[in-house]
């Protein structure tokens, strides 16, 4: 490759990295002013509480506005509930009874229209009956009924479930007096099928009687009526509300926040944490501020909503609960946080469509550097210039985000697979040189997450609703490619090599490495993303790390991949350490991916990034005296022996 255009190439990566170093300083600005926290509870908790402690509804409010709790969450009312704990519906309230027909039929054997096959709800209220009827009919749903003295009867059928489950708005005036005490109201909407514009008026007819809203929540799979313009001119005026680990699967809620976020630039978007049911139940206070602390400092939730546990003693749930909160509101404010009612939208900057281009120039640069490598300099050059058109194509037909994801996933396999080959050779080193060498293959590394940051640090990514693309493609291709140019450059076109490694009998002891590798991979690359599993043993070394350093180095880079990295660089590479090589890319793909979860302030995954390249260093050079003591044990043993 000639001179003028390696600096040409290196021109443009430098161009391009410090395009996305910027684009990564105007996130980090975002990121340290976001510091306004919003504490909810359920208001059915809330009920409970009355109901428990028999204090009235506003004594209880009072209470928790006395410990700094912001917002109520309510839950849209139904007529029934799987649990008997919620107190956002009809029965569970003693409005309504639930009964089969062949027992009313049996208790009014003169009413022939009951049908014993049937189910029935069944009040005394006639203003609850009215709700009932009249809002199933405004969702398409009409209701046979009956009525014996003041008794009224509702026929559901077989539907019951369905039915039961459906929401039918929300108690004004009680949530009015709550709104009155200086509470935010976040409402949790249920869905219904095919909502018409009649529908979803009356809905907002009824939540706009409601002061103080702020957030709108969705509380099943599917979210209201998300393409309707009169729900999105509501929206634009108040908060949609993320609730981590939820409403990614909750269809219709990307379709609604786009619609609502002035072309994607202002998004009025909320992130909400809060535990899982089971999970309320078993954890310990101490677990629980943990796990907060941990949502609040290292992803961008600013809601949190503590729940009260169903299963224990009610007053020990409650004392659990309130120190929960209490404490909760201590540690956030010890951190700089201030508790508010008024959380802000959370937007990063915008950028024209060009910032993107050169932001994502660096991938196909050092993909041209890993080709020159291999011996194709103009193969790359060539496949270098077809994926940036491809790539402008992309963004200029309207395919951002596609590109911008695309670009982000090659960036994330080139830099560290360039780092590795550009940097461990052969050479043995002093431990100076060895040291030196691991950092440089980390700042190599750190290219790709600079092209990370440069390509999607936008909010559309940052709230959840849109994600890094090809976490196990990222983790996997790195390692395939080192090893393919390990291999491919020691043997090139001698295809006799490949003829005999394929002919090559395999020993037992040789199945069982594989076997081993493959167990060990096959554990590595599902551990990845969001979808992996930990056991008791890692999750609570996991925990000793948070607790001593704050935020935890990844235990795949310092504990196994760095010392391994280490090592070889030090000893030099050779073709009996390919399988070394394996677990020594590991480390660097990790580096790289820390930066994928958008949602994560860049600063804790720097300080993340910073203590496993320290740790590891530090546990790399235990492991190489380790290993030289033990080949001075062996030979001296040999020595003996003989």
């Amino acid at each position: 490759m000639k001179k003028q255009i390696k600096i040409l190439i290196y021109t443009i990566m430098v161009i391009s990295l410090i395009t996305c170093g910027f684009v990564g300083f105007q996130r980090i600005q975002v990121e340290n002013n976001y510091d306004q926290v919003g504490i909810a509870i359920k208001y059915s908790d809330i009920l409970r509480i009355s109901i428990e402690q028999e204090k009235t509804v506003e004594e209880v409010l009072a209470h928790y506005k006395e410990l700094g709790v912001t917002n109520i969450l309510v839950k849209e009312t139904t007529v029934a509930s799987v649990s008997d704990k919620d107190y956002t519906n009809y029965k569970n309230l003693g409005e309504v009874s639930l009964v089969e027909g062949y027992i009313l039929r049996f208790n009014y054997p003169q009413e022939k229209e009951i049908k014993p096959d049937m189910r029935y709800i069944v009040s005394d209220n006639p203003a609850v009956i009215k709700n009932i009827v009249d809002t199933f009919a405004l969702k398409g749903i009409e209701l046979e009924g009956y009525q014996v003295d003041d008794i009224y009867f509702l026929e559901i059928g077989d539907a019951g479930a369905a039915l039961t489950g459906m929401g039918l708005g929300f108690d004004v005036a009680a949530l009015n007096k709550a709104a009155d005490m200086g509470f935010n109201i976040s409402l949790q909407l249920k869905s219904w099928q095919d909502p018409t514009e009649e529908s979803v008026e009356a809905l907002i007819e009824n939540i706009s009687a409601i002061k103080n809203v702020d957030t709108i929540y969705f509380a099943d799979a599917n979210v209201t009526a998300p393409t309707s313009q009169a729900f999105q001119e509501y929206i634009e005026k108040h908060q949609l509300g993320f609730i981590e680990f939820t409403t990614t699967k909750q269809k219709g809620f990307e379709t609604l926040a786009n619609a609502t976020s002035d072309g994607r630039k202002d998004y009025k978007v909320v992130r909400l944490h809060t535990l899982e049911d089971p999970k309320v139940e078993t954890m310990s206070v101490d677990d629980i501020i943990d796990r907060y602390d941990l949502a609040l400092e290292e992803r961008n939730n600013r809601v949190f909503l503590f729940k009260l546990g169903t299963t224990a003693e009610p007053e020990a749930a409650i004392a659990t609960y309130d120190e929960s909160i209490t404490r909760f509101i201590e540690t956030a404010e010890a951190a700089g946080y201030t508790i508010s009612n008024n959380i802000p939208d959370y937007n990063l900057p915008t950028y024209p469509v060009w910032v993107s281009l050169v932001a994502g120039l660096a991938s196909v640069m050092v993909f041209i550097l890993f080709m020159q490598a291999l011996g194709f300099a103009k193969t790359g050059i060539t496949l270098g210039i077809l994926g940036t058109l491809g790539y402008a194509l992309l963004l200029l037909k309207g395919y951002v985000n596609l590109g911008c994801q695309l670009m982000a996933l090659f960036g994330s396999v080139m830099f560290p697979t360039y780092a590795i080959i550009k940097v461990v050779d052969d050479e043995e080193k002093n431990i100076k040189d060895t040291i030196l060498a691991f950092l440089k293959i980390c700042l190599i590394s750190f290219g790709g997450v600079l092209t990370i940051i440069g390509c999607l640090s936008k909010t559309n990514f940052a709230i959840g609703l849109d994600v890094f693309m090809g976490v196990k493609a990222a983790v996997v291709l790195p390692i395939a490619l080192v090893l393919f140019y390990y291999i491919f450059t020691a043997h090139r076109f001698d295809f006799r090599y490949y003829k005999g490694l394929l002919d090559k009998k395999i020993s037992y002891g040789s199945l069982i490495l594989i076997g081993v590798l493959a167990v060990a991979l096959f554990v590595y690359v599902s551990r990845t993303g969001n979808t992996g599993t930990a056991t008791d043993l890692e999750r609570g070394f996991r925990q000793f790390l948070d607790n001593l350093l704050g935020v935890r180095p990844r235990t795949k880079e310092f504990l196994i991949s760095y010392p391994i990295l280490l090592a070889l660089l030090y000893y030099g590479y050779k073709e009996k350490y390919i399988i070394a090589i394996i677990f020594a890319v590991i480390g660097p793909i990790s580096l790289v991916n820390t930066y994928a979860h958008i949602h994560t302030p860049v600063v804790i995954s720097l300080i993340r990034s910073a203590y496993g390249i320290l740790f590891g260093i530090i546990i790399g050079l235990i492991f190489i005296g380790a290993i030289k003591l033990l080949v001075k044990v062996i030979q001296k043993c040999q020595t003996q022996l003989k």
